[in-house]
């Protein structure tokens, strides 16, 4: 009698153990889904005219693509100077960086709804007078 106790209990046990890691696997595949939704959300184009020191602005053109990459052209408006620029990006939380080289990071963007607004080199929003302007909008 107690040896059938005992092998109750350990079925009990294993089949206890393998729900949790089911349900651990569910919850992982859940959050693995919100999060590709969300990368997701974000390619597409941006558009925006952002201050610049000596013209009367830049018109900026960024393009995230699904595979990591992207695309950048700076116009300076009133002025014969364009820029294109290409490389990889990342996502984290509420942060997007640009990488135009391998290592080295550029220009850091924080993610709204439908917009990316560019902050400083402490990677904080840009405050003052022009604070709106430093915006990119989704097309």
């Amino acid at each position: 009698m107690i040896r059938i106790f005992l092998l109750l209990s350990a079925l009990l046990a294993l089949a206890s153990c393998t729900n949790r890691k089911t349900s651990s696997t569910a919850v992982s595949s859940a959050t693995e889904a919100a999060t590709t939704a969300a990368d997701q959300a974000i390619y597409g184009t941006y558009t925006g005219t952002l201050p610049a020191a000596d013209a009367p602005g830049i018109a900026v053109t960024l393009t995230l693509f699904d595979d990591g990459n992207y695309t950048r052209r700076s116009e300076y408006l009133e002025r014969d100077a364009i820029f294109d620029e290409w490389g990889r990006f990342t996502i984290e939380t509420d942060r997007l960086t640009l990488y135009p080289d391998e290592d080295e990071a550029d220009d850091c963007y924080r993610i709204e709804n439908n917009r990316l607004r560019l902050l400083d080199s402490e990677q904080q929003p840009i405050t003052g007078k022009l604070a709106e302007y430093y915006v990119l909008t989704r097309k």
